[in-house]
């Protein structure tokens, strides 16, 4: 006959069913305690985004340089093919920008334009493809397609270096302003004594709460506040220069307006220049 040992842990209901006690000893979490859980989640929770965010911003500065050397690339491929840079505005066809189209439509995307938009940029701030403007196919724009142009309208989250340190320099010291001008049109690839030190395209100021330009966001330069490359990126612009290589830079090594020094100055000035030449005179 087999035998069998109560549990004294189970009880047994006058139906059969049995179900475990409590055993002696054991406690159940009070309202205090789960309350001090939360907290101490919430207080993990709140050392733990701000690393997160960090992290996000992080894998966006990430992907913007990468378009950027894209886009060095496709550039790269248009002064092969072409002899000279694109240039940055067509003024017959309304100052049109056509540096963004040009290379577009070399690097062979259609209307899809992700690679000229900054991830760290708002929608707002970026090349929006829209139709409805009767115009012939041009400059590597579509048949109908709406162009880029000054007036407050049109943004772009990267800007091209047209102008160089100054505006109105003779002979032009940028990568070329008006398309097939003699003094400020396309730039020979041999115009560029040091292409690893130029700057050619980079993070543009389109924050008009950062004194960015309303008119002209597609181009960056140092003449002017509302043309420095905006430091998006852990207080850093990301730079494509015209070897094709990309960096991240601070804004004082981008304006000579930031620093004091002469020499440093200089060295930010000739960054700028086809002739390597500070400039800062504006001559």
């Amino acid at each position: 006959m087999t035998s069998f040992i109560r549990d004294p842990a189970l009880r047994t209901f006058p139906n059969g069913n049995q179900q475990f006690r409590r055993r002696a000893g054991s406690v159940a979490f009070t309202l205090i305690e789960l309350l001090v859980v939360i907290a101490i989640i919430a207080i993990l929770a709140g050392m733990l985004l701000p690393a997160l965010s960090k992290a996000k911003e992080k894998a966006k500065g990430v992907k913007c340089m990468s378009n950027l050397r894209q886009l060095g690339l496709g550039m790269l491929i248009f002064i092969d093919e072409n002899g000279h840079y694109p240039v940055g505005i067509n003024g017959n066809a309304g100052s049109s920008w056509i540096w963004p189209s040009q290379l577009r439509a070399l690097i062979g995307t259609g209307q899809n334009v992700d690679l000229f938009k900054c991830p760290s940029a708002p929608p707002q701030a970026q090349w929006k493809i829209a139709f409805g403007s009767k115009l012939p196919a041009e400059d590597g724009y579509l048949a109908d397609e709406v162009r880029l142009a000054p007036g407050g309208k049109s943004f772009m989250s990267y800007g091209y270096n047209v102008w160089g340190a100054f505006a109105g320099i003779i002979p032009n010291q940028g990568l070329g302003v008006f398309k097939g001008d003699r003094t400020a049109g396309e730039t020979k690839e041999s115009a560029v004594l040091k292409p690893t030190e130029m700057i050619a395209m980079g993070d543009s100021n389109w924050d008009l709460k950062k004194k960015g330009d309303p008119d002209w966001s597609g181009f960056i330069g140092m003449y002017e506040e509302r043309q420095w490359p905006l430091d998006l990126h852990n207080r850093r612009a990301n730079i494509l220069f015209c070897d094709g290589h990309v960096s991240a830079e601070r804004r004082v090594d981008l304006a000579a307006q930031l620093v004091k020094d002469k020499a440093d100055k200089e060295r930010v000035g000739r960054r700028w220049n086809v002739d390597n030449t500070p400039h800062l005179d504006g001559r």
